[in-house]
């Protein structure tokens, strides 16, 4: 749905100062949100502009509200100001909204509640309707977008029956944020979301976010085959063991469209050590437990304050045995490996070992100090995180790999294989 041309009469806002103002908003198939303010009285625009801010400071966000003659209300508390007109015979300024709300009416009513997040570029197939605890899911997107910055596909949840409106909408934005984060993992790229559908009734509200679309690279999940996945996520949702959400900040971090091999590398690694420190247990992550450690540590430090030594040195010292308990990184992405169960030829000590080197040579000299082919140590990175990422959502389906050569991996079932320490038998995540 697009919005149509309307004039909305209402105010805009720069902390306590409120200046009537008309102005008209739309959107186009690309589903962004156009806004043309008309002439404003100059003494306004001046208040207005102190809202920019001087370089290298941050802008300040203005409040723009308005209702139009058919009853449709605007609101946005992201209003930028991006530039003014004063002395021309209409006097007005350029605004542009990071986040926005459309709420109108529609010509039909809707049967149930329904929840649609749209994303752009996004590539799907005929995916089947899942059904979970808050109704059905559907998942759809264009074979070949045109562009990453087309409005692509979406993701639709929509009630089974009558329910609670506050509770079901509540619930049904944390679940289009997990599918969100979900689908650009199997997507291989971030997706940008230009709009937010509620439709309650005939009633709806659109919200609009400003932005644009990504590159993908590597997806895990192959387009044609998303069906299994969509039925974990959706599964995983309703599971009670909550999902680790530093997980998707670490597939975040992987999805840098960076040029530079040294900058996508560098943000994988921030990935896998973020991987490292928030999903594992602590107690994976000593050399040993931190309680036998406290007796030692007292005692090295008891020997360091005989030594009688300057401040300054004994603070250093100090600190580094106050560490010695903490294994090193590698042996940490080797305890995240074993605690997955991760093949041990693939992920071997040798690889990992040499990814760290090659993000220790970038960190602390700018050069790599031998050749080393970062393409490859990426893919590795990658693939270690989409693996740990299946295995959370208890996904148990195909998968694109990347390493050593690319082919398409079909495990096998449940039934014929052990139950790894990330996922039980049944597919849910070990508690």
């Amino acid at each position: 749905m697009m919005l149509e041309r309307k004039r909305f009469t209402g105010a805009i806002k720069r902390g306590d100062d409120a200046f009537a103002l008309e102005f008209d908003v739309w959107s186009g198939e690309d589903g962004r949100l156009s806004i043309e303010a008309q002439p404003l009285d100059k003494q306004a625009i001046f208040r207005l502009q102190g809202a920019m801010g001087e370089p290298g400071s941050y802008s300040e966000s203005l409040i723009l509200e308005g209702a139009s003659a058919d009853g449709t209300t605007f609101f946005s508390d992201t209003v930028e100001l991006q530039g003014a007109r004063v002395g021309t015979r209409k006097n007005s300024v350029m605004v542009e909204a990071r986040k926005a709300k459309v709420t109108l009416d529609c010509t039909e009513t809707a049967e149930a509640p329904l929840v649609r997040l749209w994303f752009r570029s996004f590539k799907a197939f005929r995916n089947p309707t899942v059904t979970m605890s808050l109704g059905k899911v559907c998942v759809g997107g264009e074979q070949k977008p045109s562009s990453e910055d087309e409005m692509s596909g979406h993701v639709v949840l929509q009630a089974l029956e009558r329910v609670n409106i506050d509770d079901w909408l509540k619930q049904a934005g944390e679940f289009l944020t997990f599918m969100h984060l979900g689908l650009a993992f199997a997507h291989g790229g971030r997706l940008q979301t230009p709009r937010k559908d509620v439709i309650v009734g005939n009633r709806w509200e659109a919200t609009y976010y400003g932005g644009r679309g990504f590159r993908r690279s590597l997806a895990p999940i192959h387009y044609l085959n998303q069906g299994p996945f969509i039925k974990a996520l959706a599964k995983r949702f309703d599971y009670p063991k909550p999902f680790p959400d530093m997980l998707w900040t670490a597939v975040g971090w992987l999805h840098n469209d960076n040029s530079f091999d040294e900058g996508r590398f560098l943000m994988s690694m921030t990935a896998l050590e973020t991987v490292v420190e928030h999903v594992i247990p602590k107690t994976l992550t000593t050399v040993i437990p931190r309680a036998d450690f406290k007796a030692v540590r007292s005692r090295l430090l008891a020997a360091l304050a005989e030594c009688r030594l300057e401040k300054t040195p004994e603070e250093i010292f100090e600190g580094k045995l106050k560490s010695l308990n903490r294994r090193s990184l590698s042996q940490k992405i080797q305890t995240l490996r074993d605690h997955y169960g991760l093949s041990k030829d693939v992920f071997s000590d040798h690889a990992i070992i040499h990814v760290i080197k090659a993000r220790n040579d970038i960190v602390h000299t700018g050069e790599l100090s031998t050749h080393r082919d970062l393409w490859t140590k990426e893919v590795f990175v990658r693939e270690l995180i989409a693996l740990i990422v299946f295995q959370e959502l208890g996904y148990e389906g195909p998968y694109e790999s990347y390493v050593n050569g690319y082919r398409t991996v079909h495990p096998p079932s449940p039934q014929d294989q052990p139950a790894s320490s990330g996922v039980e038998a049944s597919g849910a995540p070990v508690a």
